[in-house]
């Protein structure tokens, strides 16, 4: 007696194979992505496949009984394939995805004195790790379909949060709303003190309900004499040392919190290039107060306390309050209109000695990035207060960037023999 599984096919004496995914049908390119943090991959050159052997019956897959082997010999034919093996994806996962999105959650104590200070004892970073069956599911759903995306399902532990301080509980300061986290490894050393130095002017912070919070006020004066050191930062077509370099890593960090929250953002601009310390691309938040700003509002009807500190490679902000009613879901990148990095610029300086030469600008290609921000409620509708009609509180933000393309950028020192107006292409 034959019996038919599910996802099988029964044809005569023969059970026909559910298809395979080939390997040399796999696509080229996947993003593998959380919320603020994506994976670029290409399948194709993952191990990912095991040979399996089929044989074929009149152009269909089929399995063939031992005891019918010998009466069909003469009408199938054996087949070696590669076909995908969700034992490897998981295996992937678990080695190369899950070991960067894995964190330990720590709890947080917050107090705050007679003057007004407020102090942390602990990160309050809440544990995230990868659901392994689930996104093992996905990505071979993704691969079968030749889909360009997979969204990462985590399991998140929330911290315990615990306020001493009954002022801070009576407005409203009793959980984590929100947290934002960028890496910023490789940093030379100015950069890394002045991220935390930047940092540093945050810790405590209170926002009220419905005020827009301004990241320059806060940020105040940027010089040596608040403890900023030169470092590079981007100036119109040039990436020069100046006091403060890298404070633009703790304002994307705010961003991202920002972001998760589910505030209105009222102003942001991105970098005038991609830059690496911020990755994902069309995340980041740029400033140079008070020209240039990150603003928000806190729509929440609590205050919103701010955290900053930095753990290894890692700035972290978190956002304390009550939570809203509110999900936030980050959908993206999407990248049109690439543009390669045009030919090497050369510039002569009288600051450099004869000859001498420094690279101020790496080439790095133009591109626009989209992402959508979709907010989605708890309770969905809201009465319109004019007409009584009930209205959908759900909404989606598109977040556009445009990145410009960059050449390498050279400093020459001059020779006697080359004209202070000349360049490399003779202007």
């Amino acid at each position: 007696m034959k019996i038919a599984f599910r996802g099988f096919l029964l044809i005569g004496a023969f059970l026909v194979l559910p298809t395979l995914t080939m390997a040399s049908e796999v696509q080229t390119s996947m993003i593998l992505k959380t919320d603020f943090s994506i994976w670029e991959v290409n399948p194709s050159r993952l191990d990912l496949f095991t040979d399996y052997q089929k044989t074929d019956f009149s152009g269909i897959d089929v399995a063939i009984d031992a005891e019918d082997a010998g009466l069909t010999a003469k009408l199938i034919t054996p087949k070696s394939i590669q076909g995908l093996d969700s034992m490897k994806i998981r295996s992937y996962l678990e080695s190369v995805i899950a070991p960067d999105i894995y964190r330990q959650k720590e709890d947080v104590t917050i107090d705050m004195d007679a003057e007004g200070n407020v102090t942390f004892d602990g990160t309050g970073l809440y544990g995230r790790r990868l659901d392994l069956e689930s996104a093992t599911k996905l990505m071979e759903y993704a691969l079968k379909h030749k889909l360009a995306y997979v969204h990462l399902p985590l399991i998140i532990e929330d911290p315990v949060i615990t306020v001493k301080s009954d002022a801070l509980k009576e407005i409203g300061i009793k959980e984590l709303v929100s947290g934002g986290e960028t890496d910023f490894s490789h940093s030379p050393g100015n950069r890394i003190i002045n991220i935390n130095n930047g940092l540093s002017k945050f810790v405590g912070h209170l926002v009220k309900p419905g005020e827009e919070f301004v990241f320059g006020n806060t940020l105040g004066t940027v010089d040596g004499s608040t403890g900023y050191l030169k470092e590079l930062v981007i100036k119109g077509d040039k990436t020069v040392p100046e006091y403060g370099g890298g404070l633009c890593q703790v304002s994307t960090t705010a961003y991202r919190a920002v972001l998760a929250a589910g505030f209105p953002v009222t102003a942001r601009r991105n970098h005038s290039y991609a830059v690496s310390y911020y990755k994902p691309l069309g995340l980041d938040a740029t400033v140079y107060p008070p020209t240039v700003e990150l603003k928000f509002i806190n729509d929440s009807p609590n205050h919103l306390l701010m955290q900053s500190f930095t753990v290894g490679n890692k700035a972290y902000y978190n956002f304390y309050g009550t939570k809203t009613n509110r999900m936030v879901h980050m959908i993206g990148p999407y990248y049109s209109s690439w543009v390669s990095p045009p030919d090497k610029r050369v510039e002569y300086s009288g600051n450099l000695g004869p000859g001498e030469t420094q690279i101020v600008g790496h080439a790095v290609p133009g591109v626009n990035v989209t992402w959508y921000r979709y907010v989605t409620y708890n309770d969905e509708f809201t009465k319109d207060e004019k007409t009584g009609e009930k209205k959908n509180k759900s909404f989606i933000e598109t977040i556009y960037s445009k990145y410009q393309a960059r050449p390498d950028y050279y400093l020459v020192g001059k020779t006697e023999e080359v004209p202070e107006h000349v360049s490399e292409d003779g202007t």
